[in-house]
């Protein structure tokens, strides 16, 4: 206690919480603030205006074309929010950051950023989808290596001026994913949602704290109200709307025929698009696999090792295959690349 003098004021109070380690239980940057809104959200920036430095500065036509290719993703229902051009990248928010990392960037940036830069950029976007699941727990020491390579390879790309805290706090992310569990269990996000919610339920400036207990009180009985009066919905199930078909696998997680919606990852790696659902004593899966399927980059390791495949749609099987709900991995998102299509498992499906 009181190692180093000169940073401290007073004592605090958390200090006496029990089973409680100031040091250790206190994260130095959660998914929201430092990954998208912080070294996301830099890195874009730098690439669009020039602040990282003019090797990296994307033209205004690079910009177009880019902002032309994030809007024609069909991003699966559960991503809430379409991509935007990067016009309006000061708009953006949190989640428009992530997306873009997880499901848009290796795409849209291959053509268009240096090699150097790409291949630095894949460091980052490698381990972040590495510590984000915890299918991928077994590869998290490969995400720590990954970052350290990072951090130092920026300096050298970008320069020593460009290097900020929510760079160095990279390097213990590792650490805290390791304790804590997946960056998504450490996020401000469902905070900044409540937060967002209780700010809408006030009316006026005036007793505001009582406003927002109030209304927390009423939207809390009318919920007990529901949840004692409606069916419980039960997963999976299967909807029928004359030749629109849905199938909800579980909480997040629906299946249906539309483009943005069909594709799929079985437990054995496939991938699958989407065809036909029939329910009986257990609902069948029917969909056409694709048969030939690569890697999509080898470097800094393959993107198999993250279940990121590229393929052809004109190589879907000619016949249906069956399969049951618990066949099923996680749901994918197909994002154009020239003739070819990069699937991405959408991650919070991960089981």
């Amino acid at each position: 206690m009181h190692l180093y003098d000169r940073h401290h004021k007073t004592v605090t109070p958390l200090i006496d919480v029990p089973n409680m380690d100031v040091i250790q239980d206190v994260i130095v940057g959660d998914r929201l603030h430092l990954i998208d809104l912080g070294v996301m959200k830099r890195l874009l920036n730098g690439w669009r205006d020039g602040s990282l430095g003019f090797e990296t500065k994307l033209s205004s036509q690079q910009i177009t074309d880019i902002s032309t290719m994030l809007c024609n993703i069909q991003l699966p229902s559960e991503v809430h929010r379409k991509f935007r051009g990067l016009d309006f990248v000061s708009f953006w928010k949190g989640t428009e950051f992530s997306a873009f990392l997880h499901y848009a960037s290796i795409v849209v940036l291959k053509k268009y950023l240096p090699a150097s830069a790409y291949h630095h950029f894949l460091l980052f976007f490698c381990s972040i989808t590495l510590l984000s699941s915890n299918a991928y727990r077994a590869n998290w020491h490969v995400a720590r290596a990954m970052l350290k390579a990072f951090i130092s390879e920026f300096m050298t790309l970008y320069g020593k001026q460009y290097i900020t805290s929510n760079l160095h706090n990279l390097q213990h992310i590792v650490d805290e994913v390791e304790v804590f569990g997946p960056l998504n269990t450490i996020s401000a996000y469902p905070f900044e949602n409540s937060l967002q919610r209780m700010k809408h339920l006030i009316r006026s400036g005036w007793r505001s704290l009582e406003q927002v207990i109030n209304r927390l009180s009423e939207v809390d009985s009318h919920e007990y109200y529901r949840t004692q009066t409606s069916k419980t919905f039960s997963f999976p199930s299967v909807k029928i709307s004359g030749n629109f078909i849905k199938v909800y696998l579980r909480n997040g997680f629906v299946l249906s025929t539309s483009h943005r919606n069909c594709w799929f990852m079985t437990n054995n790696w496939q991938v699958v698009k989407f065809v036909n659902a029939v329910e009986s004593s257990r609902i069948m899966i029917y969909g056409k696999i694709i048969d030939k399927k690569a890697n999509f980059f080898s470097d800094p390791i393959e993107s198999s090792v993250l279940h990121i495949l590229a393929g052809n749609i004109s190589n879907l099987s000619s016949e249906d295959y069956q399969f049951y709900c618990d066949e099923i991995k996680c749901k994918v998102v197909a994002v154009v690349c020239g003739s070819d299509y990069v699937f991405i498992p959408l991650l919070h499906t991960f089981e």
